[in-house]
């Protein structure tokens, strides 16, 4: 198209034609140029910079929480381990065309595990490890962080893991939502199928478990060491279910197999039979749904 500037020599308004770079001014002869088209801007935007801060907390992050405490820590070194990639990303991201630069950014991320999947011989699906990593401690530390764009990656990993993999899901925890499970001293997997099954926290079937564990086990040394240990693992488990599992799934397998018993066992008086049934649910569990 026409530029239209002014000449450097009289000052007279000159128009250059589309097709030159240049033209002599028709006032005073002095040759007028066409400036040089600025450089494109570039952006900062690096989705697999992010990928890559990802692989990395992988191999550093803990695996396993049994505890508050354990727990907490772990949660601090994935959000500080993340504030600065978050950062970078907040600033670089074009407000034009946010979410699609944000799925982009999720996309580089699961690329980049499933490249891992696949390079450790293992099918490139997820493994439960970084699983249960991606739902207990990252997501979680991504939502938790200042910026507005932890948030809104936590949901696009998330929305693109359940649309890669809906067979292994995980879910959109929250750190304080995990915590105050370690801190609640209650029947954690019992009241989770329970809740899961529609039933309230003041239904017969808890009630009962209760029961259980107040009068049996609670008024004995070795009753109060075997709830102690539940207490150390039970709300880790749980977190797990929630975030890792189908938990419908899980809970109605849990329902059938060790609870259902247990409550007849309580009602038959087979207290015995009770706590063997259940410390095997525990540890079963244990297996399932927590890292080795």
């Amino acid at each position: 198209m026409d530029y239209t500037t002014t000449c450097p020599g009289c000052g007279r308004e000159i128009t250059i034609p589309p097709d030159l770079d240049s033209c002599f001014c028709t006032y005073c002869g002095g040759k007028v140029e066409r400036p040089a088209a600025p450089p494109p801007e570039t952006s900062s935007f690096r989705p697999e910079a992010m990928a890559q801060r990802l692989l990395e907390l992988m191999e550093t992050a803990p695996r396993k929480a049994s505890g508050r405490s354990e727990y907490e820590d772990g949660f601090q070194l994935c959000r500080l381990f993340l504030a600065d990639p978050i950062a970078e990303l907040e600033v670089s991201l074009d407000p034009v065309c946010r979410q699609e630069q944000l799925d982009q950014t999720a996309a580089a991320c699961l690329d980049a595990l499933a490249e891992r999947w696949a390079a450790s011989g293992k099918k490139p699906v997820p493994q439960y490890e970084d699983q249960h990593l991606m739902a207990v401690y990252l997501i979680p530390a991504l939502r938790d962080l200042p910026q507005a764009c932890g948030e809104e990656l936590a949901r696009a990993v998330r929305d693109l893991w359940l649309a890669r993999w809906p067979k292994t899901p995980i879910g959109l925890g929250d750190h304080d939502t995990i915590v105050e499970g370690f801190k609640k001293k209650l029947c954690f997997i019992t009241t989770a199928v329970c809740r899961q099954r529609g039933l309230g926290d003041d239904c017969y079937e808890l009630t009962m478990f209760r029961r259980f564990r107040d009068q049996v086990l609670l008024p004995t040394e070795e009753g109060r060491a075997l709830v102690d240990a539940y207490y150390c693992t039970a709300p880790a488990i749980v977190t797990a279910m929630e975030l890792c599992q189908d938990t419908e799934a899980v809970c109605g397998q849990i329902w059938r197999d060790y609870l259902a018993p247990c409550l007849e066992d309580i009602e038959s008086g087979n207290n015995d039979a009770c706590l063997e049934r259940y410390a095997e649910m525990v540890r079963c569990l244990e297996r399932t749904c927590l890292p080795c």
